[in-house]
Order: C-alpha cells, then structure tokens, then sequence
C-alpha cells in the first residue's frame, strides 16, 4: 500500500485502516534523521514503522519489514536477481558515515532511487525485469534437460573405459596452494551454480572487478566436479590465496578450502590454466569426477582415520577383586536362606 504519508505493504498491514501517528517519534533506521512513526495493530500484533518514508522512497521498501514492495524479498536479493538478468552489478550501497547519509536523506525519494529501487518502483521496468527473468530461467531449465539427458546416455561401460590421461596430465592433481594467477578447484557440487562461485571470489578478495577481461577468467565443468578461476593480476591473486583456509592433507601438501553455500572447495595452484583440460566429452567429464572424488578421499584421509580410531581396550579387574565380590555374593545368598 502506498500512501502520500507512508509507504507500508499488505502483508504488514493487514487491511488496518486505523494507524497511530507520532511526529518525529524515532530516528529512522538508515539515514537517523527523526521521522513521523506509524503504529497500528495487524495479525494479532503491534507493527510499527522503522525507516522514513523518502529513505523507503528511494530504496522502492516497506517501512515496517523493508522488503521490496514490488516483489516483497530481500533488496540484497532483489539486486542479486536484476544484476543476473541484466548482465551489469546492481547494489544498494549505504552510506558508512553520519554526514554521507544525512545528503543522501535530502535528495527526493520520488526522483532518487537506490540500487534496484530505480527498476521495481517502476512499472514498465519492473514488466521488462520479469521477463527477462522469465527468458533466463526458462534457458536455465532447457540447459539443465540437455544435461540430464546428456547424464543418462553415459553407460557405466562407457565411462570406465573412458581414457583422461591426457586431461589429468594438464590438472595439477598433485599440486599446492602455491603464489599463482590462476587455481583449479575441485569437490564441486553440481548444485552450485557459477554465479555464487563468483561471488564467493569477490568477497573474499574484497573486488567485483578481480576477472581477467584478456581471456575466460571463470570455468566450471559440473559434470566433472572441477574447474579453474583466473585473475587479472597477481596481486588479487594473492591476496585471494591468503584469504582461503589452507589444510595439510596426509601426503603433506598444503591446500586451500573456499566456503560456497553448503560445500567447501579444494583449491591448488593452477599456473598453467587450459580450460579444455577439464574435459569435453560426457563420459571423460564423468570419470575425471570418479578421479576427483577420490582425490578428495584421499586429501581428507586424515579426518577418516581419526574418526576411525580404534577405542581404547577396558582394563580388566584382578582375579583377586572379582574372586573377593564373589565370595560376598554366595554369603549374601545364604544369610537370606537362612
């Protein structure tokens, strides 16, 4: 629901009619300027607004729970989605100190807008938004039915007489997590999509611009579990490195580990990056996989055995002390007998 006063959503509202107003009640939650506060009651619960109505404005949210009102999700979410359809970085970035918000609190919400707010408030850009999504995840399901199919044309036959010698003498298999400008990853889920890999990348080196515009920076196989990242300069490249959480394996090399959703990547140095050593055909994909997972065993083995340690033996007690207990047991039973 929009109004000329406040901007607060359905599902927030409830349909309440009767609202409380406060003047200059609180301080508004993102630019802490003092705003006009609305209280009222819906779904059995006392609601009340959070932010300003031009700082609402100029992010296209809900003053009371701050979801986008056009799609009612998260704006870091919503962002995410329009930088995808789009193809360019859509954020909303927010001021970090006192002076910085209070100017971005005098600009007019109704002309200013912040990160996606500028589509999603209006119509005929939200209409062009949603279908280019709808074009992108209809791509995404036809790729995804070609692998699949492509998945159940691989007989097991086929892939265990798959030769990929010549593919895992270019994939540093042995390799460290050594100073590089590029690393190959591995113990990729298939379920992890590009995108959060890029993502994960660019938080950790602090850059969304970290890609090497010269050549594919990005290359993932989820068939075969694997695939490399390259950087444009060897100084983001390092500081990538120092930033993953580095393990021993039992063979005494030294690899790095990156967190992406629910899956923690294996990454060595990958100096001579070949974006076709990761294979091209379905059965090679499928049996460079069968190589890479017991890569990962192998790299984990320590954990296994430690887990599998066997549990210390129970000493047993003397003859003498149970020979002692069993004497009083046989004069217990005849003091009762008798």
């Amino acid at each position: 629901m929009s109004n000329t006063d406040f901007s607060i959503c359905e599902d927030c509202l409830g349909g309440q009619t009767r609202l409380t107003r406060s003047f200059n009640g609180a301080e508004c939650k993102i630019c802490t300027l003092p705003f006009t506060v609305y209280h009222f009651k819906a779904n059995s619960k006392v609601n009340r607004t959070l932010i300003c109505h031009n700082c609402s404005k100029q992010r296209n949210v809900c003053q009371c729970c701050m979801l986008d009102l056009q799609w009612h999700i998260p704006v870091e979410l919503r962002d995410r989605i329009l930088s995808t359809v789009q193809g360019s970085q859509v954020a909303t970035q927010e001021a970090q100190n006192e002076m910085m918000k209070r100017f971005i609190a005098l600009k007019n919400g109704d002309t200013y807008k912040v990160g996606g707010a500028s589509v999603t408030s209006d119509s005929v850009a939200t209409a062009d938004a949603v279908e280019s999504i709808r074009k992108t995840v209809g791509r995404l399901q036809k790729s995804q039915e070609n692998r699949d199919s492509a998945k159940a044309r691989v007989t097991p036959a086929s892939v265990s007489t798959a030769d990929v010698s010549h593919l895992t003498k270019k994939l540093p298999l042995k390799g460290t997590l050594s100073s590089a400008q590029s690393f190959f990853i591995y113990n990729l889920d298939p379920s992890i999509p590009e995108w959060a890999i890029v993502d994960a990348v660019s938080e950790l080196v602090g850059t969304v611009a970290w890609q090497d515009p010269t050549s594919t920076s990005v290359t993932i196989n989820h068939m075969a579990r694997c695939g490399g990242i390259r950087f444009k300069s060897v100084e983001i490249a390092e500081k990538f490195r120092l930033g993953l959480q580095s393990f021993v394996t039992p063979a005494k090399t030294t690899k790095g580990k990156l967190q992406v959703q629910n899956s923690k990547l294996h990454i060595v140095a990958w100096p001579q990056y070949h974006r076709a050593a990761l294979g091209i055909k379905n059965a090679e994909c499928s049996k460079l996989a069968q190589i890479l997972d017991k890569q990962v065993q192998s790299d984990l083995a320590t954990a296994d055995v430690a887990k599998s340690a066997p549990k210390p033996a129970k000493i047993r007690k003397s003859s003498k002390a149970s020979e002692s207990k069993k004497s009083k047991r046989t004069k217990r039973i005849m003091d009762i007998e008798l």
